[in-house]
């Protein structure tokens, strides 16, 4: 992929679980959306998890910072969600071909001091995965505070491959 190639990039799929009052949401997103509705209809809401991916990797921000700016886990976590707590949010990347170029999934939920946890995260070029992360299921999770403080975004940012870079600064950065 050459820097052109990455300006023709755009999310081309989203998907959420719990999300605000988002239950499930699986959505294909064309060059142009609108959005209409009455007010308190959730325009907002879906436009800010459209905003997340990008916070989670804005300079100054991160994973638990782009939670605490929307008030955390608890205000994110759709009301509806008592069986199946963890918040989810997938974004694919891609220029309007049927294969997204890159697929980010991230999973979270909250520790019982309500601070934020990280419990799945996967980034994925071209169906090949790069990086994935899954909660620890012993005592040492606990303890694992990265889970909390970080999410994979911060490592992309800071690899060698141009790639991955041009994705994350185009893509998710404000316009």
């Amino acid at each position: 992929m050459t820097s052109n190639d990455s300006k023709d990039l755009r999310f081309s799929q989203l998907r959420l679980a719990n999300w605000r009052n988002f239950v499930a949401v699986d959505v294909a997103l064309q060059g142009r959306v609108f959005l209409i509705g009455p007010n308190a209809s959730s325009k907002s809401n879906f436009l800010d998890s459209v905003r997340f991916p990008r916070d989670l990797v804005a300079l100054g921000g991160g994973f638990e910072e782009a939670i605490t700016k929307r008030g955390g886990v608890s205000r994110l976590r759709c009301l509806a969600a008592r069986r199946y707590p963890d918040v989810e949010i997938g974004v694919s990347v891609g220029s309007g071909s049927e294969h997204p170029v890159w697929q980010y999934e991230l999973s979270f939920s909250q520790d019982n001091r309500q601070r934020p946890l990280i419990k799945r995260e996967v980034v994925r070029r071209s169906g090949k995965v790069l990086l994935e992360r899954q909660e620890k299921h012993n005592s040492e999770s606990e303890q694992d505070d990265s889970r909390r403080d970080s999410n994979h975004s911060g490592y992309i940012n800071h690899t060698a491959d141009n790639d991955i870079l041009i994705c994350h600064c185009r893509l998710l950065a404000p316009s």
